[in-house]
């Protein structure tokens, strides 16, 4: 439970600095938990796509996938 966690925590920060200052050039953040790789994409003039993958351990979890508003920075769909 505690590695969801981690996990979680690690996925919420990359797409909160993604959303706030813009795209990672790198698409690379690492946190004390592991590391977070993200491709943004796009979709229209207000929204952006961000694949998210955590990994750890050499070990790769389920990519989520989140789509947000340029302008509101709001989330508008969280996969």
């Amino acid at each position: 439970m505690k590695s969801i966690q981690e996990r979680n925590v690690s996925v919420s920060h990359a797409i909160l600095l993604e959303i706030e200052n813009g795209p990672d050039p790198s698409g690379h953040v690492r946190t004390q938990f592991g590391e977070v790789l993200t491709t943004s994409q796009l979709l229209n003039p207000q929204e952006v796509q961000l694949e998210v993958i955590f990994t750890r351990d050499d070990k790769v979890f389920l990519p989520a996938t989140v789509v947000y508003n340029r302008e509101t920075k709001q989330i508008i769909r969280w996969e």
